[in-house]
Protein backbone atom coordinates (compact mmCIF):
# COMPACT_ATOMS: atom_id res chain seq x y z
CA UNK A 1 0.00 0.00 0.00
CA UNK A 2 1.29 3.96 -0.38
CA UNK A 3 0.67 7.38 0.69
CA UNK A 4 0.27 9.99 -2.13
CA UNK A 5 1.46 13.24 -1.31
CA UNK A 6 0.11 15.94 -4.47
CA UNK A 7 1.82 19.29 -4.81
CA UNK A 8 -0.69 21.46 -5.90
CA UNK A 9 1.65 24.75 -5.76
CA UNK A 10 4.50 23.54 -6.28
CA UNK A 11 7.01 21.49 -4.47
CA UNK A 12 7.59 22.00 -0.88
CA UNK A 13 10.70 20.30 0.80
CA UNK A 14 8.87 20.40 4.19
CA UNK A 15 6.26 19.28 3.40
CA UNK A 16 7.68 16.16 1.72
CA UNK A 17 9.91 14.95 4.46
CA UNK A 18 6.77 15.55 6.94
CA UNK A 19 4.87 12.78 4.91
CA UNK A 20 8.33 10.56 3.98
CA UNK A 21 8.98 10.55 7.81
CA UNK A 22 5.36 9.41 8.51
CA UNK A 23 5.44 6.91 5.36
CA UNK A 24 8.39 5.16 6.54
CA UNK A 25 7.14 4.86 10.48
CA UNK A 26 4.05 3.03 9.02
CA UNK A 27 6.00 1.22 6.55
CA UNK A 28 4.66 2.88 3.19
CA UNK A 29 5.84 3.48 -0.20
CA UNK A 30 5.22 7.80 -0.88
CA UNK A 31 4.59 8.16 -4.68
CA UNK A 32 4.09 11.89 -5.23
CA UNK A 33 2.66 13.79 -7.67
CA UNK A 34 2.51 17.40 -9.27
CA UNK A 35 -1.14 17.92 -9.79
CA UNK A 36 -4.78 16.92 -8.89
CA UNK A 37 -6.06 14.08 -10.86
CA UNK A 38 -9.14 14.51 -12.65
CA UNK A 39 -11.06 11.95 -10.54
CA UNK A 40 -9.24 11.72 -7.01
CA UNK A 41 -11.41 9.00 -5.72
CA UNK A 42 -10.31 6.51 -8.76
CA UNK A 43 -6.76 7.83 -8.84
CA UNK A 44 -6.01 6.91 -5.06
CA UNK A 45 -8.13 3.50 -5.99
CA UNK A 46 -5.65 2.82 -9.30
CA UNK A 47 -2.65 3.04 -7.44
CA UNK A 48 -3.66 1.28 -3.73
CA UNK A 49 -3.23 4.56 -2.02
CA UNK A 50 -4.48 4.53 1.75
CA UNK A 51 -3.43 7.75 3.07
CA UNK A 52 -3.39 11.16 1.05
CA UNK A 53 -1.28 14.31 1.70
CA UNK A 54 -2.09 17.83 0.17
CA UNK A 55 0.30 20.54 -0.06
CA UNK A 56 -1.42 23.65 -0.97
CA UNK A 57 -1.46 27.61 -0.10
CA UNK A 58 -3.66 28.85 2.99
CA UNK A 59 -6.32 30.45 0.35
CA UNK A 60 -9.95 30.39 0.71
CA UNK A 61 -10.70 29.25 -2.54
CA UNK A 62 -7.67 26.84 -2.76
CA UNK A 63 -8.53 25.18 0.35
CA UNK A 64 -12.27 24.89 -0.35
CA UNK A 65 -11.42 23.88 -4.00
CA UNK A 66 -9.07 20.62 -2.56
CA UNK A 67 -11.90 19.98 0.17
CA UNK A 68 -14.61 19.67 -2.79
CA UNK A 69 -12.07 17.12 -4.41
CA UNK A 70 -11.90 15.07 -1.41
CA UNK A 71 -15.22 14.78 -0.57
CA UNK A 72 -15.73 11.31 -2.23
CA UNK A 73 -12.44 9.85 -0.94
CA UNK A 74 -12.87 6.66 1.82
CA UNK A 75 -9.12 7.20 3.31
CA UNK A 76 -7.94 9.66 5.59
CA UNK A 77 -6.38 12.64 3.61
CA UNK A 78 -3.63 15.14 5.14
CA UNK A 79 -3.15 19.15 4.93
CA UNK A 80 -0.47 20.57 5.06
CA UNK A 81 -0.39 24.44 4.16
CA UNK A 82 2.19 27.28 3.76
CA UNK A 83 1.26 28.38 7.23
CA UNK A 84 1.49 25.43 9.43
CA UNK A 85 4.71 25.85 11.31
CA UNK A 86 4.77 22.82 13.35
CA UNK A 87 6.28 19.97 11.10
CA UNK A 88 7.67 17.77 13.39
CA UNK A 89 7.26 13.68 14.05
CA UNK A 90 4.59 12.70 15.83
CA UNK A 91 4.57 13.19 19.17
CA UNK A 92 0.56 14.09 20.57
CA UNK A 93 -1.91 13.38 17.93
CA UNK A 94 -5.67 15.41 19.02
CA UNK A 95 -8.54 14.37 17.98
CA UNK A 96 -11.79 16.32 18.61
CA UNK A 97 -15.07 14.10 19.76
CA UNK A 98 -18.92 15.72 19.22
CA UNK A 99 -22.13 14.32 19.21
CA UNK A 100 -22.35 12.57 15.80
CA UNK A 101 -21.49 8.75 15.51
CA UNK A 102 -19.11 8.71 13.02
CA UNK A 103 -16.41 10.48 15.03
CA UNK A 104 -15.86 7.00 16.50
CA UNK A 105 -14.59 5.96 12.95
CA UNK A 106 -11.48 8.30 14.51
CA UNK A 107 -10.23 5.14 16.90
CA UNK A 108 -9.40 3.69 13.65
CA UNK A 109 -7.12 5.63 12.15
CA UNK A 110 -5.81 7.19 15.60
CA UNK A 111 -5.24 3.51 16.58
CA UNK A 112 -3.01 2.37 13.61
CA UNK A 113 -0.55 5.86 13.97
CA UNK A 114 -0.78 5.22 17.42
CA UNK A 115 0.54 2.14 17.66
CA UNK A 116 3.27 2.84 14.31
CA UNK A 117 4.40 6.08 16.03
CA UNK A 118 4.09 5.63 19.58
CA UNK A 119 1.78 8.95 19.53
CA UNK A 120 0.02 9.69 22.33
CA UNK A 121 -3.96 10.33 21.42
CA UNK A 122 -5.50 13.12 23.17
CA UNK A 123 -9.50 13.16 23.02
CA UNK A 124 -10.64 16.39 23.63
CA UNK A 125 -14.31 15.96 24.57
CA UNK A 126 -16.74 18.45 23.21
CA UNK A 127 -18.72 20.33 26.14
CA UNK A 128 -22.00 19.15 25.55
CA UNK A 129 -25.33 19.09 28.02
CA UNK A 130 -26.01 15.79 26.44
CA UNK A 131 -23.94 12.21 27.02
CA UNK A 132 -23.03 11.29 23.29
CA UNK A 133 -20.04 13.22 23.58
CA UNK A 134 -18.87 11.53 26.44
CA UNK A 135 -20.33 7.90 24.57
CA UNK A 136 -18.34 8.47 21.50
CA UNK A 137 -15.10 9.47 23.60
CA UNK A 138 -15.14 6.56 25.87
CA UNK A 139 -15.99 4.27 23.00
CA UNK A 140 -12.88 5.30 21.83
CA UNK A 141 -10.47 5.68 24.68
CA UNK A 142 -11.54 1.97 25.19
CA UNK A 143 -10.60 0.88 21.42
CA UNK A 144 -7.65 2.38 21.62
CA UNK A 145 -6.31 1.00 25.60
CA UNK A 146 -7.36 -2.16 24.08
CA UNK A 147 -4.24 -1.79 21.42
CA UNK A 148 -2.21 -0.46 24.06
CA UNK A 149 -2.02 3.05 22.96
CA UNK A 150 -1.50 5.79 24.91
CA UNK A 151 -4.86 8.07 25.54
CA UNK A 152 -5.69 10.83 27.63
CA UNK A 153 -8.88 12.57 27.54
CA UNK A 154 -9.38 16.83 27.88
CA UNK A 155 -12.44 18.55 28.24
CA UNK A 156 -12.94 20.83 25.42
CA UNK A 157 -14.37 24.69 26.55
CA UNK A 158 -17.02 24.50 23.54
CA UNK A 159 -19.67 22.35 22.04
CA UNK A 160 -19.70 20.03 19.17
CA UNK A 161 -20.46 22.39 16.71
CA UNK A 162 -17.35 24.69 17.70
CA UNK A 163 -14.97 22.47 19.27
CA UNK A 164 -13.30 21.40 15.77
CA UNK A 165 -11.91 24.61 15.75
CA UNK A 166 -10.82 24.99 18.93
CA UNK A 167 -8.75 22.40 18.85
CA UNK A 168 -7.20 24.20 16.13
CA UNK A 169 -6.93 26.99 18.16
CA UNK A 170 -5.59 25.40 21.46
CA UNK A 171 -3.10 23.11 18.93
CA UNK A 172 0.05 25.25 21.11
CA UNK A 173 -1.42 24.36 24.46
CA UNK A 174 -2.09 20.71 24.05
CA UNK A 175 1.43 20.47 21.91
CA UNK A 176 -0.13 18.84 19.42
CA UNK A 177 1.49 17.50 16.14
CA UNK A 178 -1.72 17.08 14.03
CA UNK A 179 -5.40 17.19 14.62
CA UNK A 180 -7.33 15.06 13.39
CA UNK A 181 -11.35 15.95 12.42
CA UNK A 182 -14.30 14.46 10.32
CA UNK A 183 -15.44 16.42 7.41
CA UNK A 184 -19.02 17.49 7.37
CA UNK A 185 -21.79 15.45 6.67
CA UNK A 186 -23.10 17.81 3.62
CA UNK A 187 -22.79 21.68 3.27
CA UNK A 188 -25.74 23.50 4.94
CA UNK A 189 -26.58 27.19 3.81
CA UNK A 190 -24.19 28.29 6.24
CA UNK A 191 -21.38 26.20 4.90
CA UNK A 192 -21.84 27.21 1.30
CA UNK A 193 -21.72 31.18 2.34
CA UNK A 194 -19.10 31.24 5.19
CA UNK A 195 -17.33 27.96 5.10
CA UNK A 196 -17.75 24.34 7.02
CA UNK A 197 -16.04 24.27 9.69
CA UNK A 198 -13.21 22.02 8.47
CA UNK A 199 -11.63 24.55 6.24
CA UNK A 200 -11.78 27.27 9.17
CA UNK A 201 -9.84 24.89 11.29
CA UNK A 202 -7.34 24.54 8.83
CA UNK A 203 -6.95 28.29 8.10
CA UNK A 204 -6.38 28.50 12.22
CA UNK A 205 -3.99 25.56 12.54
CA UNK A 206 -0.27 25.33 12.86
CA UNK A 207 -0.31 21.68 12.79
CA UNK A 208 -1.44 18.98 9.86
CA UNK A 209 -4.73 18.21 9.95
CA UNK A 210 -5.84 14.87 8.74
CA UNK A 211 -9.47 14.85 7.67
CA UNK A 212 -12.20 11.82 7.62
CA UNK A 213 -15.05 11.98 5.55
CA UNK A 214 -18.72 10.84 7.31
CA UNK A 215 -19.26 7.90 5.20
CA UNK A 216 -20.93 4.29 6.47
CA UNK A 217 -17.82 2.74 3.98
CA UNK A 218 -14.87 4.34 5.35
CA UNK A 219 -11.86 2.77 4.42
CA UNK A 220 -9.37 1.39 7.21
CA UNK A 221 -5.74 0.79 7.39
CA UNK A 222 -4.37 -2.11 6.86
CA UNK A 223 -1.36 -3.34 8.80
Amino acid sequence: MNFLLIYTTGEKPQHYEFAFRLSEQTQRRLLTLDHLPANMSEYCDDNQVDMLFLSCLNKRRGLQHLLDACRDLRIPYVFLTDTMRKLQPLHILTAPVTLLEEDVHKAEVCQHLGRYTGTEIVLLKAHDYGHKASQHTERIATALQKAGVSVRIEEAQKDSFKVNIEAAERQRELLSDMIVLTASREYGLDDIFFGPQERHALQRSQVPILLLNPRGDLYSLCD
